[in-house]
């Protein structure tokens, strides 16, 4: 199950309790994190441990609407496959986490989640998120 961060709560209590605008991202991007990011996004893997580490588009390049599946139940799926660069650093890393961006780099987390199975990483492994292999549901 995923959790909404500070940014996203605050902007939908706001959009439907206080009339104000929710700024909508053009594109969402997903990041992978070591430990839980908790509500404000900490613990992004660093470029240091895994220097081809980037933030992935989840539309793979296309519209926004195109990279999740259409929700039911208050819940989604990513609707496209996203592949990460090959590990390219010297000592493993571990993934406990993902989360959800409305920037590449910066930006505000939108929500985030621990990953089913935590994977450990080795220098030239490849990170991939398959086709409905992430769920995002709000509560």
């Amino acid at each position: 199950m995923s959790a909404a961060s500070d940014y996203t709560e605050n902007n939908v209590i706001n959009a439907l309790l206080r009339g104000q605008a929710f700024p909508l991202p053009s594109k969402t991007y997903l990041s992978l994190h070591t430990q839980n990011p908790g509500e404000t996004g900490g613990n992004e893997v660093s470029t240091t441990v895994w220097p081809a580490y980037t933030r992935k588009d989840a539309e793979v390049g296309t519209a926004i609407g195109t990279g999740w599946a259409p929700p039911n139940n208050g819940t989604t799926t990513n609707a496209k496959q996203v592949l990460y660069p090959s590990h390219n650093g010297t000592s493993a890393v571990t993934i406990t986490h993902f989360a959800i961006y409305d920037a590449l780099t910066g930006g505000n987390m939108l929500c985030y989640a621990a990953l089913n199975t935590p994977r450990t990483l080795q220098p030239g492994d490849v990170f991939v998120f398959d086709v409905g292999s992430l769920t995002v549901q709000m509560l």
